[in-house]
């Protein structure tokens, strides 16, 4: 081998490390433990228990009826606001496989299932960079109870690619995964979010390493991505005119305060206390990233800077591209309009925060800083945690599913050949022919 591709393999071993051992057997139980329990705590919280019977969104007036409606093989492939959802889609192809009933709970146990897998992911991959056990376990908790991913982004399909973002990151760190399931999810995390690009770094240093398999197909989703998003119309949001000074108070609200707090909470102290909250949530989140930077290795570091300039990315891109006069700081309730920007930028922020509460410094005092940081942190997610599942209005209060499924029924034995569906959020249906609804 020359050393014109020792030098970059090298490197590139180097910043995206082999975990020591792969998964043993009795690793696998506790993952599936693990993902058990995951589930069961998105479907049986409150919001996640309604879920199971109230559609959300595109889930209904996007994805079901273009599975009803439309062959397989042409939907999987058809783009929606300017990208592919093709994992949506497919999941919408096997939930229209079912009794018309199950449609709710179809999609909120499938969307459940998949984001579990993004924290049973995080949890394997972390194991190259984190030394600790507990710290990858909570760094894998997030993605299941941070209070930002459990509100309008908790148990759709619609929202799922803010999850398969994150997820996409760790799976092409993950070196020893298993090839072909991992290859697969990469593939479809790629033709199913808009915002991948942004790893197609990552997915390059991994060609320099053995086991391509993963990023190849990384790669493949991505250009597939890239034609349907080139052929593709967007229609945006609005015209207003992008305010700088706001777009820099949103992302800091929406990613390092509502990290630690929960959207719901920052209509609270925003008004109340104004900026310092942001200054708080700066210096909480500033001191283990530094930390991380000073005494971790050279994969540590990387991490980082990485996951720290992804969650900056993530939410000015999110912003700027979307921006409306709702995103603005000062309207009521404040992050709560597109509270669901704030999910991959939050996760990548915890990544580059949890790499320097698993540092240990040389002196005493350095050392009680870090632990000082992870009592903090650990304490104020945990109270954020906890208050978002006293919000009441998290919990779906509009119409059933069961409920609308009765009224298209009503219509169709009233005579009409079709008959309208209505879904949460409120505004939002579609229409099937009767013969899918029954009568």
């Amino acid at each position: 081998m020359t050393a014109t591709t020792e030098r970059p393999r090298a490197l590139a071993g180097s910043v995206i490390p082999l975990p020591a051992d792969p998964p043993h057997e009795r690793a696998w139980l506790g993952f599936a433990g693990a993902f058990v329990a995951s589930v069961a705590f998105l479907l049986l919280i409150p919001p996640g228990w309604a879920r199971l019977d109230h559609l959300w969104a595109e889930d209904g007036a996007r994805f079901m009826v273009d599975a009803v409606r439309s062959p397989a093989p042409g939907n999987l492939v058809e783009p929606y606001g300017g990208y592919l959802h093709t994992l949506p889609r497919l999941v919408a192809e096997v939930v229209a496989l079912l009794p018309i009933e199950w449609t709710a709970a179809g999609f909120a146990i499938a969307a459940a299932m998949l984001r579990a897998l993004v924290a049973l992911i995080t949890f394997a991959a972390s194991g190259a960079y984190l030394r600790s056990g507990p710290l990858r376990f909570a760094l894998a908790a997030l993605v299941i109870v941070l209070p930002a991913g459990n509100s309008e982004t908790l148990n759709n399909m619609s929202n799922l690619h803010w999850f398969l973002l994150y997820g996409a990151f760790w799976a092409l760190l993950w070196r020893n995964a298993p090839r072909v399931p991992v290859a697969l999810f990469v593939f479809l995390a790629a033709v199913s979010s808009p915002l991948v690009y942004i790893l197609a770094p990552i997915a390059l240093v991994r060609l320099f390493l053995p086991r391509k398999e993963v990023p190849i197909a990384f790669l493949v989703g991505l250009a597939v991505q890239a034609v349907a998003m080139l052929f593709a119309t967007r229609t945006p949001y609005s015209h207003d005119e992008v305010d700088p000074v706001q777009v820099l108070l949103a992302s800091l609200l929406r990613v390092p305060v509502v990290a630690f707090t929960g959207s719901e909470r920052v209509s609270q102290f925003y008004p109340a206390h104004g900026n310092l909250v942001i200054l708080v949530a700066l210096l909480v989140a500033a001191v283990p990233m530094v930390a991380g930077l000073r005494f971790g290795d050279r994969a540590g570091r990387t991490l980082v800077l990485v996951a720290a300039a992804y969650s900056v990315i993530v939410i000015v891109a999110c912003l700027v591209l979307n921006w409306t006069h709702v995103l603005q700081v000062q309207v009521p309730e404040v992050v709560m309009a597109g509270q669901r920007y704030s999910i991959a930028p939050c996760l990548f922020l915890f990544t580059a925060i949890f790499v320097g509460l698993d540092a240990t410094p040389a002196t005493t005092w350095e050392r009680a800083v870090v632990g000082g940081s992870r009592y903090l942190i650990g304490l104020a997610v945990v109270v954020s945690i906890f208050a978002h599942l006293r919000v009441p209005n998290t919990v779906l209060k509009g119409i059933p599913w069961d409920e609308s499924l009765a009224r298209a029924r009503a219509e169709c034995a009233a005579g009409a050949p079709e008959a309208r569906l209505e879904h949460e959020p409120k505004g939002w249906f579609f229409v099937v022919p009767c013969s899918v609804v029954g009568r």
